[in-house]
């Protein structure tokens, strides 16, 4: 017989029967150990406790051994702040307080940190049962502690499940790296977009458009439609139209943009008298006028002119008796 084992207490096996026998279970909740009373215990199935118990926790970790599934494997971690004493027992109790389960342990010290060197201490205890389904292991999250190589394989399992939950617009989650295909396509609403691809993305919009390429202007300014000799740069509606007024009526006026030459065209109807009229243009001249004229538009031969032109009007002029005569004056300036 090995000199180190655990077995289950005469309680342990009447409530594993009883259990078995009526589908119930029995609730493993603490782990106690003990220092034997200062020598190595030999397990004994009729004690109801330890020969010297120095401490009880809840247990840390719990499950059946994956190479032996009749085997239970019940865990605790003793902290650095507990011990002083030297571990010979060990027991499990269940949530009645009954000891369910004993066994001996190697005779391992645990220090404190009063003594000046100290360590976690993890206790584990192996128990075989006929049918673990009657046994339930309650681990209380809140009091425990986690060894190292739990918390490693609980974080190895958890990454290989892939159960994770997928990030939404509501909740947090894992999410999946769009490709560069599916960003282009932009119809995936479930992938998230790196910069790079982005960029990638953005690229092909934002080059300079040419006459055969698809692709981005910059507006031009008034000064380069003015000029018209930009060949990269857009034209507005409202820069286009810059520079163009006209008043169309009996006395009116056509104004062209600079990059049309920047000519005027005016003109107004006027009665003709035999001593001259002063006359003013619908609107002053900028810099000259080239040319003006006048027309009659009576019955009879008259000559008609204009004199004293200037940028803001002149004279009509018509021969003696040719009062009342109707006629129009044109110009053309800028």
């Amino acid at each position: 017989m090995p000199q180190f084992y655990t077995l289950l207490t005469d309680t342990g096996q009447a409530k594993l029967a009883n259990a078995v026998a009526l589908g119930g279970t029995i609730e493993i909740t603490e782990l106690a150990v003990g220092d034997g009373g200062g020598s190595l215990p030999t397990p004994d199935s009729s004690a109801t406790a330890l020969i010297n118990e120095l401490r009880r926790a809840p247990i840390n970790t719990s499950q059946t051994d994956p190479d032996n599934p009749s085997w239970i494997v019940v865990e605790q971690v003793l902290p650095p702040d507990v011990g002083g004493w030297t571990i010979r027992e060990i027991g499990i109790i269940d949530a009645d307080g009954d000891l369910i389960g004993i066994g001996n342990y190697p005779e391992t010290y645990k220090p404190v940190l009063a003594e000046g060197s100290s360590r976690t201490q993890t206790v584990r205890f192996v128990l075989e049962v006929s049918d673990t389904a009657a046994v339930t292991l309650k681990v209380d999250p809140s009091v425990v502690l986690a060894t190292r190589q739990f918390v490693e394989a609980e974080r190895a399992a958890h990454e290989a499940s892939r159960a994770h939950p997928l990030a939404t617009e509501a909740q947090r989650g894992m999410a999946i790296k769009a490709s560069q295909t599916e960003v282009n396509a932009g119809d995936d609403d479930g992938k998230f977009v790196t910069s790079m691809k982005l960029k990638n993305w953005a690229t092909q919009w934002v080059k300079a458009a040419t006459e055969t390429v698809a692709g981005m202007l910059k507006i031009a300014t008034q000064a380069q439609t003015d000029a018209g000799t930009d060949d990269t740069t857009a034209v507005t509606p409202k820069k286009l139209r810059w520079g163009v007024s006209y008043s169309i009526s009996a006395d009116g006026y056509i104004a062209f943009p600079s990059w049309l030459g920047g000519f005027i065209l005016q003109w107004l109807g006027i009665n003709s008298r035999p001593d001259g009229l002063n006359f003013t243009w619908p609107i002053p001249f900028p810099n000259d006028v080239f040319v003006s004229g006048a027309l009659d538009y009576g019955t009879g031969i008259d000559v008609v002119n204009t004199t004293n032109v200037t940028n803001s009007g002149g004279t009509f002029q018509t021969p003696a008796g040719g009062g009342g005569t109707v006629c129009s004056i044109i110009a053309i300036g800028k």
